[in-house]
C-alpha cells in the first residue's frame, strides 16, 4: 500500500490508521524553509521531494533555486514537489516563472515533479509537453475533461480523499476516466478530506462508487507508483 503525496514536515494526526502499513509514501514540501526538516526525516519508506508550492511563491529566490539544484545535485534520489499553478490564491502571472523554473531544474536532473493545479489544466499540460520529464504526478487530481490529454503526456493523476465531497456520479466520472496504470492514490497528510479515517476505508469507498473492489486499486497504485519512480 502506497501513498503518493503527503507533508511529512506536517506531521500525522490520528486520522491515519493505517500509516504503519504503508510500503511508500511520497513527501512533498511546501516552502523552501521546510527543505531541511525534510531532508532530517529518517524513514526507509519515504520518498523525498523538494519544490516551493504557488501559494508561496514568494519564497522562490535566486537562493532557493541554488539550493534546490544543490540538493537534487547530492541526492539522485530527491524529486521536485510540491509545485504548480492556482487561480483561487495568489496571481497565476506570479506563479508562472515559479513553475516553469521548477520544471526545468526537474527536467534537467531526470527527477519526477508532484503538480498542484488549481484552474490551470491547459497551462500545466503546455508545460509537461514542452518537456521530456521523467514523470509527473498530478495531486489530488479532479478534472475528467483534461484526462486524455495528460495521459498522452503519460502523466499520473493521484485522488486524494477530497473527491468524496463530490456526488458518487461525480467521482464514477472522474475514477473511469483513469486509465487504471496511471492511477495513484494518496492522503495529502496531514490535510485529509472529510470522511477520511486510513487510506484502506479510502480506497473502499471508491471502490463502492466505481464497482471495483479495494484491493485491485490498492495494488494498481502501488504498481503505478513503482513504475514512475523505479
Amino acid at each position: 500500500m502506497i501513498d503518493s503525496h503527503m507533508h511529512a514536515v506536517d506531521g500525522h494526526t490520528g486520522a491515519y490508521s493505517d500509516y504503519e502499513e504503508i510500503s511508500k509514501f511520497v513527501s512533498c514540501s511546501a516552502k523552501a524553509d521546510e527543505w531541511d526538516a525534510q531532508m532530517t526525516i529518517d524513514d526507509p519508506r519515504l520518498i523525498k521531494s523538494y519544490g516551493v508550492h504557488p501559494w508561496y511563491a514568494e519564497q522562490w529566490t535566486l537562493e532557493s533555486k541554488a539550493r534546490l539544484h544543490e540538493i537534487l545535485r547530492n541526492d539522485p534520489n530527491a524529486h521536485v514537489g510540491e509545485i504548480g499553478l492556482d487561480t483561487k490564491r495568489g496571481q497565476v502571472l506570479g506563479q508562472m516563472m515559479v513553475f516553469m523554473q521548477q520544471m526545468d531544474i526537474a527536467e534537467y536532473y531526470g527527477r519526477v515533479a508532484s503538480i498542484h493545479d488549481i484552474g490551470c489544466e491547459k497551462m500545466v499540460l503546455e508545460a509537461v509537453a514542452a518537456r521530456k520529464m521523467k514523470g509527473v504526478i498530478l495531486h489530488s487530481y479532479g478534472s475528467d475533461s483534461y484526462v486524455k490529454p495528460f495521459s498522452e503526456q503519460e502523466c499520473y493523476f493521484s485522488i486524494s480523499p477530497r473527491i468524496l465531497s463530490r456526488s458518487d456520479i461525480r467521482v464514477k466520472r472522474l475514477m473511469d476516466a483513469i486509465p487504471m496504470d496511471r492511477l495513484l492514490l494518496e492522503t495529502d497528510s496531514p490535510n485529509y478530506g472529510g470522511d477520511f479515517s486510513g487510506m484502506h476505508s479510502f480506497a473502499e469507498r471508491l471502490a463502492s462508487i466505481t464497482g471495483t473492489s479495494a484491493e485491485d486499486l490498492i495494488a494498481a497504485s502501488e504498481k503505478n507508483l513503482g513504475r514512475i519512480f523505479e
